[in-house]
């Protein structure tokens, strides 16, 4: 199914002004949104069964219950970036019963730029939900994105992460960054991420992040259905400590079937342009944060 990008940036801004107080504080566990499981598919069993051991296969859906920090106290330098990016809504920090202002944004979404990782697990488009494979292939694993219809490779062979990017002699950055694996126990795959983009947002709410930040993902599958995913971040020019950043959960689906969801750039120019710049949401001026 073909999303117009006005559908999907309407659509995401009124679920992103309606969870304004999720985002912004990420105290409480979200409610499980209809429509995680195709038509016809079975629901999950009582008991759900036990995880097989070292195997993630299959597609997962959410992410569910996202707990989002807590966030620690950035940099001068971190804090200069931050204040530049303008996410949609601004009133995402604001309590959820404040007057809502949607300020102009400059959110790399509204002109289809990747999203990236971590922000890509969040399924950042229209319900924020949509699925993730999980796809082993000889020497690595692969994940796939029902959102923006992009795949990561994640090396399980022994090879040692760049220790620097975009300098002589270095590897370039990449908006998914380079990223190596390996399991911990019989359940829980760990995946250590470096050399990514800075032009990516960690989150909704506009965090950078700096091409030396590293992050690691934990996916540990609690049962058959039920893969719990953490992830923290280290990146101290942006960060006085590591911390924890995400913590959500997926459900698995045996016979799964995705959409197609795209940001189309020749439809997102057509919205700025029409849209967008007359009602004063394209990037522009703004309130400072």
């Amino acid at each position: 199914m073909r999303n117009r990008v006005v559908e999907v940036i309407v659509a995401l801004l009124a679920v992103l002004v309606l969870s304004s107080a999720l985002m912004a504080q990420e105290r409480a566990p979200r409610a499980v949104p209809p429509g995680y499981v195709t038509a016809g598919v079975p629901k999950m069993p009582n008991p759900p069964g036990p995880a097989p051991k070292h195997d993630l296969t299959g597609a997962w859906v959410g992410p569910i219950m996202t707990v989002m920090g807590p966030y620690p106290d950035m940099t001068p330098a971190g804090k200069a970036v931050f204040n530049l990016n303008m996410p949609v809504p601004e009133a995402g920090r604001q309590a959820p019963d404040a007057p809502q202002n949607v300020a102009a944004t400059n959110d790399p979404f509204m002109i289809c730029d990747p999203l990236g990782v971590p922000r890509d697990l969040l399924n950042h488009a229209i319900s924020m939900r949509g699925g993730i494979v999980f796809q082993p292939a000889g020497n690595r694993m692969l994940m796939l994105f029902e959102q923006q219809r992009v795949w990561r490779e994640v090396w399980m062979d022994g090879r040692q992460l760049p220790a620097k990017v975009d300098a002589p002699g270095a590897p370039d950055s990449r908006f998914y960054g380079y990223s190596v694996g390996h399991w911990d126990g019989d359940n829980t795959f760990v995946i250590d991420t470096a050399g990514l983009d800075p032009r990516t947002w960690i989150d909704e709410r506009g965090h950078p992040h700096t091409k030396d930040a590293h992050l690691q993902e934990r996916w540990t599958r609690l049962d058959q259905y039920n893969l719990e995913a953490t992830v923290t971040v280290d990146d101290s020019k942006f960060y006085t400590k590591p911390f924890q950043l995400m913590k959500t959960n997926y459900y698995w689906m045996k016979d799964q079937e995705f959409e197609e969801t795209l940001c189309v750039p020749s439809e997102a120019i057509e919205y700025r342009d029409k849209l967008a710049k007359p009602s004063g949401w394209a990037p522009g001026d703004a309130p400072a944060k």
